[in-house]
């Protein structure tokens, strides 16, 4: 074989890999014990439970703020047990909208600290750090921007799942669900996406003993294990996978609430999504590059360093995609026009595992009691984003992997009730590279067609469809937004 066919042999054989153990997650979750709730009553009682603070850390995110301050605020909690931490670092209107907030939360009792840093030291991380310095309560709940807690949360996260009555779990995670999921097709795509973690891997990982992942926000830590694990650190974007990564390695255990549910909101454009993915996708290799060497001290079975191995190790999935993208067109038409042979059989067989994964992302519907011809509909758009978004993600990865220092934090916009976010965004050169990959597989599907070759034009539509279908949600965005920023620019006077 040649070096093309190496290259897409070698992506295949990894997308195979990853397929095979997201199908093992699969079949946990269809077959394995699911974590439910033990009541007691008895724990339930307010002089029972424990201190807890409530951090919410908040950047630029007036759309959103007042309302989870609203909802943090309502929780079904003995006040006298309940603190507030609301973790500021906006630099815009957000800082006042949360100070007249504030007073007005105090003025009703309410139990709210507002910390204001002058410098973003340590982005979120540093927010969470500075916050936990200021308490010295039992158990820290933390909840980001865009998230609407129900006043029952902390009594059913705490007295009715018992969890932190087992004094080695160092913290809990409840499961996200979606309120603005029917916005877009990108809205769309992303919660049958997210769905397959929250409700399938998230349980399956809890339920065979592996480790989980603390998602940054509808979760509480035990204080204790925060300290124990060495605290909040900022030396990657995804400080939530980091400390909880370190704290399972220290023996404490994360525990899965799939049955409490708190409604959260989504990226609603395209160019929102690909600069959270991006973020996740760098955040997670350096976890990966700064945990591997603890691994082999862990108290861990050799299945559970394997399982956290693929978990870290999983945005790898969007290089491979990019790999076969680049190359399956190459390898078609040179089969055609060359008559050169394609590739073994066993490559083709490998091939056909890939397309697992695609199971869960339905079965994950039909766990939440979405009919199939739903579950099916949506399919093809989560597909398509996934495809569309493995440039800027494998970008992402190769700046974390070479050691490009941590990085800027950009924290993901929200829009609340507003029709469009406050705060636009603009593309960068992704946005061009993923039109042309979109015109490269297209073209040599046509090209296919023409030939009558099927089968072979099947993969080059799929990629054509995916980067073409994330390059028009991208322009889309854009053409919407433009209005606005001539009437900007106007009015800055350089419009005059």
């Amino acid at each position: 074989m040649d070096l093309i066919a190496i290259v897409h042999t070698f992506a295949v054989c990894a997308l195979a890999i990853q397929a095979l153990h997201h199908t093992a997650l699969l079949l946990v979750f269809l077959f394995g014990s699911k974590p439910r709730p033990c009541f007691s009553r008895a724990s339930s009682a307010s002089d029972a439970l424990p201190r807890v603070t409530v951090q919410v850390p908040i950047y630029n995110e007036r759309a959103v703020v007042e309302r989870v301050l609203c909802a943090v605020a309502a929780q079904d909690y003995p006040s006298d047990r309940l603190r507030i931490q609301v973790l500021d670092d906006s630099d815009d209107e957000t800082r006042f909208i949360v100070c007249r907030v504030v007073e007005r939360l105090r003025a009703q009792g309410v139990r709210v600290e507002l910390i204001q840093r002058e410098a973003r030291q340590g982005f979120k991380a540093g927010a969470l750090a500075e916050g936990l310095r200021h308490t010295e309560d039992d158990l820290i709940a933390i909840f980001d921007a865009d998230f609407v807690p129900p006043p029952d949360f902390l009594r059913r996260a705490i007295a009715e799942s018992a969890a932190f009555a087992d004094p080695h779990v160092g913290f809990v995670q409840a499961r996200w669900t979606f309120a603005n999921a029917e916005h877009s097709a990108v809205t769309r795509a992303q919660k049958v996406m997210l769905d397959v973690h929250f409700v399938v891997e998230q349980t399956a990982r809890a339920s065979a003993g592996l480790p989980i992942s603390f998602n940054g926000s509808a979760g509480i830590w035990r204080r204790e294990c925060i300290l124990d694990a060495g605290g909040w650190q900022a030396d990657t974007l995804t400080e939530d996978l980091d400390l909880c990564y370190r704290a399972q390695m220290r023996g404490w255990r994360g525990a899965y609430l799939p049955w409490l549910c708190i409604p959260s909101e989504l990226p609603s454009e395209a160019l929102s999504y690909k600069r959270q993915q991006a973020r996740w996708a760098r955040g997670t290799v350096q976890v990966l590059r700064k945990v591997l060497p603890m691994m082999l001290h862990a108290p861990w079975s050799w299945l559970q360093r394997i399982a956290a191995l693929f978990h870290l190790s999983g945005y790898f999935i969007h290089a491979w995609v990019l790999l076969t993208a680049l190359t399956t067109p190459l390898l078609v038409l040179r089969w055609m026009f060359g008559g050169e042979p394609l590739l073994p059989a066993w490559v083709g067989a490998l091939g056909m595992l890939c397309t697992l994964p695609t199971f869960a992302l339905v079965l994950a519907q039909r766990a939440q009691g979405v009919c199939w011809s739903d579950s099916l509909k949506a399919l093809p758009f989560a597909l398509a984003l996934g495809i569309g978004v493995s440039l800027s993600n494998t970008v992402a990865m190769l700046s974390a992997l070479l050691n490009l220092g941590a990085g800027t934090f950009e924290r993901t916009p929200k829009r609340g009730a507003l029709w469009r976010s406050p705060y636009p965004l603009r593309a960068d050169w992704t946005l061009w590279a993923e039109l042309l990959l979109a015109c490269y597989s297209g073209v040599a599907a046509a090209m296919v067609f023409q030939h009558s070759a099927w089968l072979a034009a099947l993969p080059l539509l799929l990629y054509s469809l995916g980067f073409g279908f994330t390059a028009a949600a991208q322009l889309l965005a854009l053409a919407q937004e433009q209005p606005r920023r001539i009437v900007a620019w106007r009015r800055s006077g350089r419009g005059v």
